[in-house]
């Protein structure tokens, strides 16, 4: 049935407030009149609404007067709704959650802008929580706008994807590989040394990288004077050959020059290092490299997966071999802006201070590292596992909270709740922070940035990244 008439909106000029108030009056009574269908209204509403009751007249020009402030007093006025004003370049990681925008972020333009005051990064959270996702998608963006990557220790083969998405190269070592690399290599020659500095730089440098082996095979201890003494002289004796391994020291221990008790100290060393040459780590880390590090390349990875099921001093040893291949490789000319990912990092440190006073000089790394270009990313599981390193309160588990607390940009994902304390004490988490990470999801991490600067951020990949990035597809698809 069509409708004849609709109501409308033009007041009648008789108003019936009595019989309004008493719910009697008709629509015309109450203000209203009958319009036509098709007619239009006769006037335009006034500014301040239609005479009639309850219709809460009143001028529709309610506005805050203006108030300006700084960015700054906004950010306190408002918090988690605006940021501080200083903006972050760099790589693309996804969404800040805490005020809706996009969140970049690259080490070295945080340490330029004086954000941050070192270029390294620790990324804690367990398996699962999409802490590796964020490592390889950050990096491979990095690698993208010109930063370069490296990864001496790829336990699982599961970067070298990401290295061949973004351009780069990979090697594989362990049982059955090709690949060797040499434990003594000298690495590239930093030009503003002199002949005589440069040899004294090789010289330290393997000195300090037999003693570690030594140590390493040994469980630990440290050398013994005499010990020292016949190091000495067998490393001089090969300084001046074109390349030194494993296998040349071997020799020269075993046919020192000296006293007696020199000779029976060499011979100690030389049984310690047997193992290399002719033991059950023969094959690995004896011979001359036969590859070479490509400075250039936008990514390196080092795939270790090979070592699996291996001795725990073979894959000790491998992780110090090819720690110092990147290392030494990297120095002088090929000294530029590099991410090194260090893996299982509590692993790593775990290896260190079986092999003695590494830590230290790790420590004494780290320090110097923002004078190298170099960016330390340390991948946790959890802050507990630090907790290994030596006894509470010891100067060895003081050392290993020290390197974390020289890593200036500390990202947290999702960890157990039995977690959640000793996170809060080591890295300084209020109420509301310990609060977000309880609560974080798959992808998400709390990023503390220099002293006083917080985000929380969801990583964001695209799905082809998705396909080379993600590490759990063997467990089963997970949402």
């Amino acid at each position: 049935m069509t409708p004849t008439h609709v109501m409308g909106s033009i007041p009648a000029r008789d108003s019936r407030a009595l019989k309004t108030a008493r719910g009697l009056a008709t629509p015309e009574e109450q203000g209203h009149r009958l319009i036509p269908v098709g007619e239009l209204p006769q006037s335009k509403m006034p500014a301040w609404g239609w005479r009639h009751p309850q219709n809460l007249r009143g001028p529709l020009r309610a506005a805050p007067p203006a108030h300006r402030v700084s960015s700054k007093t906004l950010g306190g006025a408002y918090p988690f709704l605006a940021e501080t004003g200083d903006i972050l370049t760099g790589a693309y990681i996804g969404e800040n959650q805490l005020s809706r925008t996009p969140f970049c972020f690259d080490p070295w333009d945080a340490y330029s802008a004086e954000i941050v005051r070192s270029h390294s990064v620790a990324i804690i959270g367990v398996k699962g929580t999409g802490k590796s996702m964020l490592a390889k998608s950050w990096s491979a963006r990095l690698a993208r706008l010109g930063r370069k990557i490296a990864v001496p220790h790829d336990p699982n083969g599961e970067w070298v994807p990401v290295a061949e998405y973004v351009g780069g190269k990979s090697i594989s070592v362990g049982p059955g590989r090709p690949t060797r690399i040499n434990l003594l290599d000298e690495g590239p020659r930093d030009p503003a040394f002199t002949d005589e500095q440069w040899n004294q730089n090789v010289l330290q440098y393997r000195r300090s990288t037999i003693k570690t082996i030594v140590r390493r095979l040994r469980d630990g201890g440290p050398l013994e004077p005499v010990e020292h003494t016949a190091l000495d002289i067998a490393l001089d004796a090969v300084r001046d050959q074109t390349t030194v391994t494993v296998a040349h020291v071997y020799d020269r221990l075993l046919d020192p020059v000296g006293s007696t008790e020199v000779e029976d100290a060499g011979h100690r060393l030389a049984h310690a290092l047997r193992r290399l040459v002719s033991g059950d780590l023969t094959g690995f880390f004896d011979g001359p490299s036969t590859v070479a590090f490509d400075a250039d390349t936008p990514m390196m990875v080092v795939d270790t997966s090979a070592l699996k099921g291996a001795s725990p001093e073979a894959q000790a040893l491998a992780r110090l071999a090819t720690a110092n291949w990147i290392r030494r490789s990297t120095l002088g000319s090929n000294r530029q802006a590099r991410v090194i990912v260090h893996e299982e990092a509590a692993v790593e440190l775990l290896n260190d201070v079986s092999g003695g006073d590494q830590l230290a000089d790790r420590v004494e790394d780290e320090k110097v590292a923002r004078h190298l270009g170099t960016s330390n990313w340390y991948l946790l599981h959890r802050i507990a596992d630090l907790d290994s390193l030596g006894d509470r309160n010891s100067a060895l588990h003081a050392r290993a909270l020290g390197l974390l607390a020289d890593c200036e940009t500390r990202i947290s994902y999702a960890q157990h709740i039995g977690e959640i304390a000793r996170s809060r004490e080591i890295l300084g988490w209020n109420d509301t922070q310990a609060d977000v990470v309880r609560k974080l999801r798959k992808g998400e991490g709390l990023w503390q940035i220099g002293p006083d600067r917080l985000a929380k951020v969801r990583n964001i990949c695209t799905d082809h990244e998705l396909t080379v990035f993600r590490t759990d597809t063997l467990g089963g698809e997970r949402s």
